[in-house]
């Protein structure tokens, strides 16, 4: 099968990480490069946006980021990872139920822009250390907060320790220290048990060029890339083949080809060739060009 640059949408497993699942994609269809949008701790599961190949160099076009999670919490839980992927335990009988009200207002109150402060286990990296590293050497270790914004949340269920809800947040936002505060808010502890990304951006677990049983892919079987337009929210334009050339050999363009002073898709025979950017006051330069 003969691919080229592309983004695709993957269902990673349960158990995987985000890079197993790059790994796998790019042996499988023997892709050069492959990236993902957006890391899903192993524990979790769902929706990636993976692209290939030059298309890797796009991700900073898609303004899109959020990301919807369908998440089930345990109460009177505990565990280093703030998950059920490490030893964890029962602290408490919490009987969910009884807390509905505080749990529904605490939910409620995420809505909005907040500072977060991330699971020292996590990917992040601190003088160029993973935060995990330092956790699994016991080592002390200043964790950055960042900012995050959650757009909404709604509680699905609630059935004896455990909390089910649904909850859209932005790029960066870590569910397990959301499912953390849950729980210092009720005078206890919380962890992730099941965590299920089911949306990135506009992408839905619906879209019918979701990529599924990713473990049983073999070169063999046919899959479907998704279509930048779907992901890129950039005014593009559309150019003869006779310039294909001039875009690769990175040449100004006259200003006159392009609708606003934003920066542009070029489209050429229904490829995304390049993203072209303002230079002066009659032209515009390649920001980045897809070979």
């Amino acid at each position: 099968m003969n691919l080229n640059s592309n983004f695709y949408l993957l269902e990673k497993p349960k158990s995987w990480t985000s890079q197993d699942l790059c790994t796998k994609f790019k042996k499988t269809y023997k892709f050069k490069k492959v990236g993902h949008s957006g890391t899903l701790d192993p524990n979790a599961e769902g929706l990636m946006l993976i692209a290939t190949n030059s298309f890797t160099k796009l991700f900073d076009y898609i303004d899109n980021t959020n990301k919807t999670y369908h998440v089930k919490a345990l109460l009177g839980f505990t565990s280093d990872t703030l998950d059920v992927d490490s030893d964890y335990k029962k602290i408490a009988n919490i009987n969910s139920n009884i807390y509905k009200k505080e749990i529904e207002n605490f939910l409620d109150n995420l809505v909005g822009d907040s500072i977060q402060t991330p699971p020292i286990y996590s990917a992040i990296k601190v003088k160029g250390k993973r935060l995990y590293k330092y956790a699994r050497q016991n080592a002390e270790v200043e964790i950055p907060k960042r900012k995050i914004t959650v757009y909404n949340t709604n509680l699905l269920s609630l059935n004896n320790e455990t909390v089910e809800f649904e909850i859209t947040v932005s790029k960066g936002a870590y569910i397990r220290s959301i499912v953390d505060d849950m729980g210092q808010s009720l005078n206890t502890k919380a962890i992730v048990k099941e965590l299920i990304r089911t949306a990135v951006g506009n992408l839905k677990s619906t879209n019918k060029n979701l990529i599924t049983n990713v473990e049983n892919l073999s070169s063999t079987d046919s899959i479907s890339a998704l279509n930048w337009s779907e992901i890129l929210e950039l005014p593009s334009i559309v150019l003869d083949s006779e310039k294909e050339k001039h875009i690769y050999n990175g040449q100004l363009l006259e200003n006159k080809y392009f609708k606003t002073s934003n920066k542009h898709l070029i489209i050429i025979d229904n490829q995304l060739k390049a993203v072209y950017e303002p230079f002066n006051e009659k032209y515009f330069k390649p920001d980045k060009v897809i070979v």
